[in-house]
């Protein structure tokens, strides 16, 4: 309740009120515990008989109270005295809110806080600053600073460090007029480094990363005074490579020891005192860049990528890569395409990350970086590898797959540029097509954390878009020597600001393509020409992930089929159209082509969704149509493509997906009258199952089976042999059980990464399963059987024998949920003419507007639809769909060109709002309800937003519904991992999703390295369980002893495997370092705990890590078979667990196969028996545990089968 308050003296100030309100309100009769909370608020607008206010109370019986008490006699502050009355004003529900979630604070010890931490962070002026690195052996090379006035403080109210300089009054720098900033973050802060015994003046911030640079006043003279990020200290001073650290020089020993304390005791910042810290000047330095390219340019490309990798994680300098270049063009003259993988071992020596890798071979002594060392390591290098590759089966060359090819990728943040690969990735037509893959780059646009760059309220990227960016899409970036410019990008990739570049070749024809001429052979754009948004739309087709299958014939395409359109004219099949049955029968057997398993050929999936020239959708069969026939729709064809006739296919319906529950929809159920205690029983339910999954073996499978973990390392399977055939069990469970329990340390530090991560995403995305629920593609009602309203679903699978028919009421949706009309309530009935489709949800074509378009603006060109069968969370009451009308598309005056493309592409990364908007939804949506004005405008918002990569129009920022307060506490459930929950940044959110929140039992959890003398992996347990395992259908009597040429064999495939896996791990962290890389556990059970600040990014870091083991564990398990196996061996990757490459799955095999099972068990035997060995000489190597578990799940796979025999 608020209380009006007038003749406030003039002298009276907000904190006054406060203390005299508390002497009243927190006595009886109002409530000691806890204290009441209340605001008091002075108006800024005065009055002749003195101010004015508010005091906002939690209650009303609060308010009623105060009144009945003062109403008539009112309060005396500083002589006057103060009248109250009820206010007439309409209550501020946000603020009440806030009244009852947070708890009081005396506003005297909030102010003496205040003041502490404003003498704690107050800023020390520097004699002097550089900017600069630390070198491999402990000294600091400075490399940058600029003159002016520099000052640092411990910023506590950030968290972080926060260095300033201020050009003098002198300078003659016209573009440098403003203070420059560059903060750095607590957690990317190593360490404070003090040079103690030479100067106690002087510290050192050694950081992991680099600083984030902003500019705090006006530049240019333009007046515009809002802070901006920048590349370096000035927009036109980038910051030479590597300069991460600072060194910072104090006027006086006080003032150093001051920070240092501050850092130290409230950012808890690590202290490194070092004896001796050299100082090298390098500021007047200029790096060789230009001599180092056109010496690259030289080499292969593959081999110069290595070289200049090397360069920019700083493993070499280009001096010491000039002092190689004789060795190198050696290297590649005598080892030809084996040259990047011997350059990339010598890097690894060369860092040190092999001491604890290379379990057989002799140790090196300690060297210097001599030009006769560097060049004799090399030559040590180049042997080792000539003698492991005598083999005539190349090591870890994994069998051909042809949707995946070997990426490239540069990453551009706004201090550095980081090079990996080349690493698996999803190809798609224009690669296929054009082959030359080492001429693609992938390139990602990124900040410091990992994270998307974004505008926010605190700063604008434009003029790091402008002066960083922009200029490397119009004038290209050069790579090895070879200059890249931009092609174009798929509309996932922009949405992670992601796109491709190339440098050009000339293909087998003898002619030169560039980006330009690629564009134009994608097809006919000319009535996109004035259209650049739609345009790169258009282009992003070609460029969308997708695996090939058949080269379609002229006449097996009927270009001219027309739309299913409502008496109103809308269209109810706008992506959608049939096929033939033996035009998908071809079509999946060419995807299957080359996998061993005919079984999978059995059940072709009733749709697809396609790329086909400049048609994109879905199809689905129709067994009306008779031969190989595929129909498409004019709401198909986006562009005219005629010529390409490849039928790219980006998913299928083979299997239905499960259904989980996500943030938006459980707003919108709750609104619409949902069983909340439903969704509370699910979660308790996701949440057992969670915390069972280190319970036992066969939990363990399933839980991690569920939610689609551990599958590159054949996970589930695993733990279902162990418990089957070795009587094994995993986890600590204490319950007595017949079964051994197997104590491997990776396998436990997995299952915890595997809990944590479904506990994480349970607490920060309410990620909860609806079980007998599914998400399933959708397509259009062919035959016209359906009535408005009405769905047809079967769901099938054929793994585990799922054969159900969808019947009744059912509620469907799709995300993103944002509006009350994006979850409808619809009818699933039975028809024969639709009993050949499964694992789709057919929508009627009757009506006046599809149902798809009303759940969120969703249409049939491959959109996924839940399909919710619970009855209790079906909502009682319904909300209209969203209609709005779209925003114009952008259009230019003359032809666009790239530089179009290049501005669109700018004015998306700075103006894409889809996340802010979903995230002003939630808040909105939990002081209101998602019917909300404000909320109803972010659903309009939302929709436009969008849109946005196909129109050009952007969503105006400052359109935005605005908070009453700028600091306006979020709800809890909207802090970021590891947030302070006792801020005042948060409050405990009374709607669902704050219940569910704080329900979560979510700790952070990283792995740990093992520092045991002894081996981790209890393999011992394991081979006295195999010991007593039948091997006879194997034609063996027992557990072999391999050959000294099969020990030697697997030692050097373990050696190989290692190395490819530390590649993976340090491809996929935070920070970026060389020295840093995502642990063993995490590669195996297919997670990252590290926190990152982009959920999203941090998800497609996985989903690339998770592609990258899956085809290195295929390498080793084609390793593992005997040669005429190993030639044919495929496996598919799917985000789940395949269990059709189990030879279990097999009904009867062939002479080959039975032979060829005993062989491949005795190779695995070797191979586990190497891991074994090794972990018991060198217990920490990473990769070794991993490794025998491949060969583990091999073996049993065998013994598996051949029960079967």
């Amino acid at each position: 309740m608020d209380v009006f308050l007038r003749n406030i003296a003039f002298a009276v100030t907000q904190e006054d009120l406060t203390l005299e309100f508390a002497k009243i309100l927190h006595k009886p009769p109002f409530p000691s515990d806890p204290l009441l909370n209340f605001e008091a608020q002075i108006f800024y607008k005065t009055h002749p008989n003195g101010k004015r206010g508010i005091l906002a109370l939690p209650t009303v019986d609060a308010g009623i109270t105060l009144l009945r008490a003062y109403g008539d006699t009112g309060i005396v502050v500083k002589g006057r005295q103060i009248l109250l009355s009820k206010s007439t004003q309409p209550n501020n529900n946000a603020r009440i809110l806030r009244l009852n979630t947070v708890p009081w604070v005396d506003p005297v010890k909030l102010r003496e806080e205040k003041e502490r931490l404003l003498q704690q962070s107050r800023p020390f002026q520097l004699l002097r600053y550089s900017f600069g690195r630390f070198t491999r052996d402990g000294s600091f090379s400075s490399e940058f600073s600029l003159p002016g006035v520099a000052n640092v403080s411990c910023d506590l109210e950030r968290r972080q460090v926060r260095f300033t300089v201020t050009p003098d009054d002198g300078s003659d720098d016209l573009l440098w007029t403003s203070t420059s900033i560059a903060s750095y973050a607590q957690l990317k802060i190593a360490a404070l480094v003090g040079n103690q015994d030479d100067d106690t003046h002087i510290l050192f911030i050694r950081a992991d990363a680099p600083p984030v640079f902003s500019v705090d006043n006006d530049v240019g003279g333009n007046g515009n005074t809002s802070p901006r990020r920048l590349q370096g200290l000035t927009c036109y001073h980038p910051m030479p490579p590597g300069s991460h650290s600072l060194m910072l020089v104090f006027s006086n020993q006080s003032d150093a020891e001051t920070f240092m304390f501050a850092c130290r005791n409230r950012l808890h910042l690590r202290y490194s005192p070092e004896s001796h810290v050299r100082i090298h000047d390098h500021t007047s330095n200029s790096s060789p860049v230009e001599e180092l390219h056109e010496f690259l340019s030289e080499i292969p490309y593959e081999l110069g990528f290595q070289v200049e990798k090397t360069v920019a994680d700083f493993v070499f300098t280009p001096m010491e890569i000039f002092s190689l270049k004789e060795a190198i063009i050696s290297l590649h003259t005598e080892h030809g395409s084996d040259a990047p993988e011997i350059f990339q071992s010598f890097a690894s020596e060369h860092e040190g990350h092999n001491a604890a890798r290379k379990p057989r071979r002799k140790r090196r002594a300690q060297w210097h970086t001599s030009r006769e060392d560097l060049t004799s390591l090399l030559g040590q290098v180049i042997h080792e590898f000539t003698r492991e590759h005598q083999r005539p089966l190349r090591l870890l060359a994994p069998p051909p797959q042809s949707g995946v090819y070997q990426s490239y990728h540069l990453i551009l943040t706004p201090t550095r540029y980081i090079l990996e690969g080349p690493l698996p990735d999803q190809s798609n037509s224009v690669l296929r097509k054009y082959k030359n893959h080492e001429c693609f780059l992938r390139v990602t646009f990124q900040d410091e954390n990992r994270s998307k760059l974004r505008r926010d309220l605190e700063s604008s990227i434009s003029d790091l878009l402008k002066e960083r960016y922009r200029p490397i899409l119009l004038r290209g970036y050069r790579v090895a020597g070879r200059q890249f410019q931009f092609l174009g990008y798929s509309m996932s990739g922009l949405r992670d600001h992601s796109v491709w570049f190339m440098t050009p070749f000339t293909d087998d024809s003898g002619t030169l393509l560039d980006a330009d001429a690629i564009r134009r052979n994608l097809g006919d754009f000319s009535k996109l020409v004035n259209q650049p948004a739609r345009l790169a739309a258009r282009w992003s087709q070609a460029f969308s992930g997708t695996d090939p299958s058949i080269t379609l014939l002229p006449e097996e395409i009927d270009y001219h089929y027309p739309d299913i359109k409502s008496p109103s004219g809308n269209v109810m099949t706008d992506g959608c159209s049939p096929i033939s049955v033996g035009l998908a029968k071809d079509i999946w057997r060419s995807l299957q082509k080359g996998k061993r398993r005919p079984a999978k050929l059995r059940n072709v999936p009733s749709a697809f969704q396609f790329r086909l020239g400049g048609a994109k959708g879905m199809v689905v069969q129709d067994p009306t149509i008779e031969g190989n026939l595929v129909r498409l729709r004019p709401s198909q064809i986006k562009f005219d493509a005629q010529e390409n006739l490849t039928f790219d296919v980006q998913s299928t319906s083979a299997k239905p997906k499960a259904m989980f529950l996500n943030r938006p929809l459980i707003v919108l159920m709750e609104f619409l009258g949902v069983d909340i205690s439903r969704i509370i029983d699910l979660q308790d339910d996701a949440i057992a199952k969670a915390q069972s999954v280190r319970s036992s073996s066969l939990d363990a499978s399933k839980v991690i089976q569920q939610h689609g973990l551990g599958g590159s390392f054949h996970l589930p399977s695993l733990f279902r042999n162990l418990s089957s055939i070795l009587r094994l069990d995993v986890g600590n469970t204490e319950d007595e059980s017949s079964q051994s329990r197997w104590t491997s340390e990776l396998i436990e530090s997995s299952l915890h990464c595997a809990e944590t991560q479904i506990l994480r995403e349970l607490k920060y995305r309410a990620h909860i399963e609806v079980p007998d629920s599914y998400t399933l593609l959708g397509v259009s009602d062919e035959w016209d059987c359906l009535k408005e309203g009405e769905v047809y679903a079967v769901v099938f699978n054929e793994r585990t024998g799922l054969n159900e028919q969808i019947l009744g009421e059912v509620a469907v949706t799709r995300s993103p949920q944002i509006h009350p009309g994006d979850l409808q309530v619809v009818r699933a009935v039975h028809r024969p003419e639709l009993a050949h489709l499964k694992n789709v949800i057919v929508f009627s074509c009757e009506g006046q507007r599809a149902l798809a378009s009303c759940l969120g603006g969703g249409d049939l060109d491959g959109d996924d639809f839940n399909l919710i069968r619970d009855p209790k969370l079906l909502p009682t009451h319904y909300g209209a769909p969203g209609e709005y009308q779209a925003l114009p598309i952008k259009r230019t005056e003359a032809p666009c060109d790239i530089s179009d493309v290049v501005d669109f592409v700018f004015d998306y990364i700075e103006a894409d709002l889809v996340g802010l908007i979903a995230i002003h939804h939630l808040r909105f949506s939990d002081l209101e309800d998602p019917g909300c004005a404000e909320c109803m405008e972010l659903a309009k918002l939302a929709s436009h937003a969008v849109d946005f990569p196909k129109s050009g129009t952007p969503v105006n920022f400052t359109q935005l519904p605005r908070f009453k307060s700028r600091n306006q506490p979020r709800p809890d459930f909207l802090a970021k991992e590891g947030a302070d929950l006792n801020s005042d940044q948060y409050y405990n959110s009374k709607k669902l999703l704050g219940q569910l929140y704080r329900r979560v039992p979510v700790k952070k959890w990283i792995p740990q390295e093992w520092n045991e003398d002894y081996s981790p992996s209890d393999g011992a347990c394991v081979e006295d369980a195999l010991s007593r395992v039948s091997l006879r259908n194997l034609g063996l009597s027992g557990l072999p002893n391999p050959t000294q040429e099969l020990i030697e064999e697997m030692t050097y495939l373990l050696e190989a495997y290692c190395d490819q896996l530390m590649v993976i791990g340090q491809s996929h962290t935070i920070l970026k370092n060389k020295d840093s890389h995502v642990s063993e556990a995490e590669l195996v059970s297919g997670t990252i705990m590290a926190n990152w600040s982009d959920h999203h990014r941090r998800r497609d870091a996985v989903t690339a890590m998770n592609l990258q083991t899956h085809e290195l564990v295929r390498a080793v398990r084609a390793e593992l078979l005997v040669k005429d196996l190993a030639t044919t061996e495929t496996e598919t990757y799917d985000d789940e667990e395949d269990d059709y490459d189990d030879w279990t799955f097999r009904e009867e095999f062939d002479d080959t196969e039975q032979r060829s099972m005993g062989e491949t068990f005795k190779r695995s035997w070797a191979a586990w028996c190497v891991a074994e060995d090794t972990l018991q000489e060198e217990s920490r190597m990473f990769g070794a545990q991993s490794f025998g578990l491949i060969a583990l799940g091999k073996m049993l796979e065998i013994v598996k089968a051949s029960y079967m025999m």
